[in-house]
């Protein structure tokens, strides 16, 4: 499947409007993506540990295919 560049945002593109969060939520905010990725990287490690060499080899193969 093919990515529909039409429909694609450019996240960097000079006429997007940001958020101006104030000073005293930034660190929070910070704080709370750190923990989502935290828990993200932590469940991928916890999969990954979880199936068996079978399954890891498979993607493996998959991913080379």
């Amino acid at each position: 499947m093919r990515p529909r560049y039409n429909q694609q945002r450019d996240l960097f593109e000079a006429d997007r409007t940001l958020t101006d969060f104030p000073v005293a939520q930034r660190s929070e905010l910070l704080r709370l993506i750190e923990c989502l990725l935290t828990e993200a990287v932590a469940a991928c490690v916890a999969k990954a540990q979880s199936d068996g060499p079978a399954t890891r080899e498979a993607a493996h193969d998959q991913d080379h295919a």
